[in-house]
């Protein structure tokens, strides 16, 4: 009777964490934040084409995770593939976000389309915009002042 028991238990257990939501397990470490509560722009990017650089900050659920990878992705135009540079950080520096920059960026008309994604294992958390990317421009504006994601 107990083996009967500990099987149905177990099944029940096992049912109730595949019915849970995805999203429900995102880690609020890993999880990134565009505005706050009143609505003000949080988490921005910038193109610096003169130097090929691409500087974002970018805001998070709750301070980063030591455990997590946090990726800015720089592709040419929106519904490209082809990766023209990326950059990672590792989380755990206490801070709700993170400062990425991207390095030998270059672009034939002025703009280019980022994106950025947190992962632990290689296993994809979230990803920021949540479709597509956001164009930067090559303005010369500063990462606070950059487009918002």
């Amino acid at each position: 009777m107990r083996k009967f028991l500990t099987s149905w238990l177990t099944a029940g257990l096992l049912i109730g964490l595949v019915a849970a939501p995805v999203t429900a397990r995102i880690k609020p470490c890993a999880d990134f934040q565009s505005t706050n509560a009143d609505g003000t722009q949080l988490s921005r990017a910038a193109f610096f084409g003169e130097d090929g650089t691409v500087a974002g900050q970018f805001f998070l659920g709750a301070d980063s995770c030591k455990n997590v990878t946090y990726t800015l992705v720089v592709v040419d135009d929106e519904g490209d593939t082809a990766v023209l540079a990326s950059s990672s950080v590792k989380g755990g520096s206490g801070d709700p976000f993170v400062i990425i920059e991207v390095s030998g960026v270059t672009s034939s008309d002025g703009d280019v389309c980022a994106f950025v994604t947190s992962s632990q294992k290689k296993k994809a958390l979230d990803v920021a915009p949540s479709e597509g990317c956001v164009t930067l421009l090559d303005d010369g504006s500063t990462p606070a002042g950059g487009k918002g994601f």
